[in-house]
């Protein structure tokens, strides 16, 4: 097999504009010759472009950082016919019909297949694209609905927590996860991404032809979608509940402290359940993972809205205590309208001059006096005044935060229980329950973009980032948002005024669930 070499000679005009530069040699081994791939970066990003190039390379692809004579074949995502053309002229080439112009979804086919897929009509950009045709409706309730009309982002669009089509997306996140689970990046999000998408549609799904024309239905979603309408059920996701590695990593990923790393290495040890874990004394845990396993019945469980609501109430008494002019928010699922979630967060500011670095150290001191803490882990903010805002979709922010688990006491339903046998130990009943509760600390001035970020939903919060990228040239984060163009950060003193900004409707907190 051949090794992949520098791209062929650029033509004289490339060379004089600077545009292009040979790439290095690589020691990536090339299976397919005859495809020279040039992934664009417009929309897409530098990061997720990278990791693109690289994954087509591992798997024999060849693949140019520059666009060359040599290329082949250019892969575009989220751009249309006209934007890729435009985008040539800009790179001085005249004639775009030696190349092949192809949509995302080919390259994933072909990663997914680990060759090359042939070209079909399907996948390639045309200048009819971007003209989908309205959804036949003769036999729906909603004639007015066109797929043209759906964004690729979900902050464009309203999604509540009535999803018609939970088989198909329910299969979706099992597939996401998987991949989450292999740190397959490109094809969890491609799953993710497209339960978003049926996620906000007014209908449930009966026949193919009702997903024609939506944003982000790539070969796999659509296979999977053909499935369920023919078969009732996907085998592929029936396949994966049924995978060995798939269910020691659920299992490992829902204690508390334990991610994919972690999961990994247990599930090279040879260790396959929870069981395995506990009994094997040659594992180092650490004091988080140690609390996971103590508390996992209570942690894995439910929390109810009732329960967030008095967690509240403990909350908001303690922090006043010491800041009694603090604003106490609860953000993620439960702002979100949801009836019940695994944890419970919380976003606390002070409108007032008054501040208190030492608030959270306080507050966890108080509820050890009153034995109501059961764990904690204090995140010291690393904010950095004037920082412009992270680049990653996903990343973290800065705030002063604490991780803790909290006793939660429970209300006897019924008393008569209680007094059933004189041989009951009441020293043995536990009434309470262990619940996860984050407490995050912002600035007043950034508690916009801080509530919106910590409301979610995840994916909403992504598209919202990617949007304000692609189509703005903005950055977003949980401490600001920056004009890239005018170099000025932008206030805000409300989620709706962060919408402004970006030239977007306001969506409603129970309309992010995407």
């Amino acid at each position: 097999m051949d090794r992949i070499r520098a791209p062929a000679v650029f033509s004289q005009r490339k060379r004089q504009k600077g545009l292009h530069s040979p790439n290095p040699p690589c020691s990536y081994e090339i299976k397919f010759n005859k495809f020279v791939i040039f992934i664009m970066q417009r929309k897409m990003g530098m990061t997720r472009r990278t990791f693109l190039m690289e994954l087509a390379r591992r798997k024999g692809f060849r693949v140019e950082s520059e666009l060359s004579d040599s290329v082949t074949h250019i892969v575009a995502e989220n751009n249309s016919y006209p934007e890729v053309l435009d985008w040539l002229r800009g790179q001085a080439v005249g004639d775009s019909s030696r190349f092949e112009l192809l949509d995302i979804s080919w390259f994933t086919a072909c990663m997914e297949a680990g060759r090359p897929v042939d070209s079909e009509m399907k996948y390639r950009l045309m200048e009819q694209q971007d003209q989908f045709p309205a959804l036949d409706t003769s036999e729906s309730e909603v004639p007015s609905f066109t797929a043209s009309k759906v964004s690729q982002y979900s902050c464009q669009r309203k999604t509540t927590l009535n999803n018609f089509n939970k088989k198909f997306t329910d299969a979706f996140e099992i597939m996401a996860e998987n991949y989450e689970f292999k740190e397959n990046e490109m094809f969890c999000l491609e799953f993710l991404r497209a339960a978003s998408v049926l996620k906000c549609l007014p209908f449930p799904v009966v026949r193919m032809k009702d997903i024609q024309g939506l944003p982000c239905m790539g070969d796999q979603v659509r296979d999977i979608v053909e499935e369920i309408i023919e078969e009732g059920e996907s085998s592929r996701a029936k396949d994966v509940l049924n995978d060995e590695r798939y269910k020691s990593f659920k299992q490992f990923t829902s204690v508390f402290g334990v991610g994919v790393k972690t999961s990994e290495k247990w599930y090279r040890m040879g260790l396959r359940t929870l069981e395995e874990v506990k009994a094997e004394k040659t594992l180092k845990l650490s004091k988080m993972q140690r609390v996971g396993l103590l508390y996992y019945e209570d942690l894995v469980s439910c929390v109810s809205k009732a329960e967030a609501d008095a967690v509240g109430l403990i909350v908001k008494n303690t922090v006043r205590t010491f800041l009694p002019d603090a604003l106490i928010t609860l953000t993620g699922g439960f702002r979100r309208g949801k009836k019940i979630g695994h944890d419970i967060d919380f976003l606390i500011t002070n409108p007032g001059p008054r501040e208190d670095d030492d608030l959270l150290h306080k507050v966890v001191d108080l509820w050890k006096k009153q034995g109501l803490l059961l764990y904690c882990d204090i995140i010291e903010s690393t904010f950095v005044k004037d920082q412009l805002p992270s680049r990653k979709v996903d990343a973290m922010d800065n705030f002063q935060k604490c991780f803790a688990i909290l006793k939660l006491y429970q209300p006897r339903v019924d008393n008569r229980s209680y007094n059933a046998s004189k041989e009951f130990d009441m020293a043995e009943v536990k009434d309470w329950k262990a619940i996860r509760v984050d407490l995050v600390i912002c600035p007043f001035e950034q508690y916009a973009y801080a509530l919106l970020g910590w409301t979610g939903s995840r994916q909403f919060g992504r598209d919202l980032r990617r949007f304000a990228n692609h189509e703005k040239k903005m950055i977003l984060d949980n401490h600001a948002l920056y004009d890239k163009r005018k170099r000025i950060f932008l206030k805000a003193g409300s989620e709706e005024e962060i919408f402004a900004h970006l030239g977007l409707d306001y969506v409603e907190p129970w309309e992010r669930n995407a």
